[in-house]
């Protein structure tokens, strides 16, 4: 039979987390069975408290939870402050200077890809955030997260290769160091779901599912192919729109609309399955 002490030991060297959290755990456990064991005896107390192994599973999944969802938060603020330090850095470009079309249609393409994977991991973390998620789920949602915060910085990146100029230093910065701030979170979430049994599945959210729970409206259901469809032909009409708003020809407008769409198809083949958009 085991003692308090031994069996806290067990449940320590089963737990995942550590730092304040692994050692405030371990300490409330160790309050509550010395309570349980003045009133039932040391033996009794152990073996009414569950098997170490389920008990640090469960702490461990609340924990990864946890700081997926609060890494979300920190991404959002991150590709948030980031869109506008870029904005500063456009705003403050030469006079007269034209962005060559290579580095403008990877400006367009990584601020689109920012704000979906942010769009879609804020939606997932809203939707979860009350549960415990399951270890893959916690991997897809840092993956969300990682994507976000390098497609901002893909974006300001492009920006100042594009059109370069001086602004504040103060404004340029603190985007980045906000993003830089959020990558540190999503790490570490994704670090401790990767080490959890289960994280090796791979995950697949239908982000219009994740959206009706939110909502709690009737969204129609869609397959990957649909949607795929469906968003190309929207993404494609709206460049189509805004190049004749910016008072571009006809023809211009339909190679801007085409080169959205295949931009659109391009990143879903190529992030789809790693945005749990769909399966490999």
């Amino acid at each position: 039979m085991r003692t308090i002490d031994e069996y806290l030991a067990e449940l320590g060297g089963t737990l995942h987390v550590r730092g304040a959290a692994r050692r405030r755990f371990l300490r409330e456990c160790h309050d509550h069975l010395a309570d349980a064991a003045a009133e039932h005896g040391e033996q009794d107390a152990v073996r009414a408290f569950g098997p170490p192994s389920e008990i640090a599973a469960a702490f461990d999944a609340e924990v990864a939870a946890r700081r997926g969802v609060r890494s979300t938060f920190a991404t959002v603020a991150g590709v948030l402050a980031t869109g506008g330090s870029t904005l500063a850095l456009i705003h403050a470009a030469s006079t007269g200077t034209t962005a060559p079309a290579w580095w403008a249609i990877a400006f367009f393409v990584a601020a689109q890809v920012a704000a979906v994977a942010a769009g879609l991991a804020l939606v997932q973390a809203l939707v979860l955030r009350r549960s415990t998620m399951a270890p893959a789920e916690v991997r897809l949602l840092a993956r969300r997260n990682g994507c976000a915060l390098v497609a901002a910085g893909v974006t300001m990146f492009c920006a100042g290769a594009a059109v370069p100029g001086s602004a504040s230093a103060v404004l340029l910065l603190a985007g980045p160091v906000l993003a830089c701030a959020a990558t540190v979170f999503v790490l570490r979430a994704g670090s401790l779901a990767r080490r959890l049994d289960g994280a090796r599945a791979r995950a697949v959210r239908p982000p219009l599912e994740d959206l009706e729970r939110l909502i709690r409206i009737r969204v129609p259901s869609l397959d990957a192919r649909s949607l795929l469809l469906i968003t190309t032909c929207v993404a494609a009409a709206a460049a189509f729109v805004r190049d004749r708003f910016e008072h571009g020809t006809v023809g211009e407008a339909f190679v801007t609309a085409g080169i959205e769409g295949m931009a659109v198809v391009a990143c879903f083949l190529v992030l789809g399955a790693a945005l749990g958009l769909r399966r490999r």
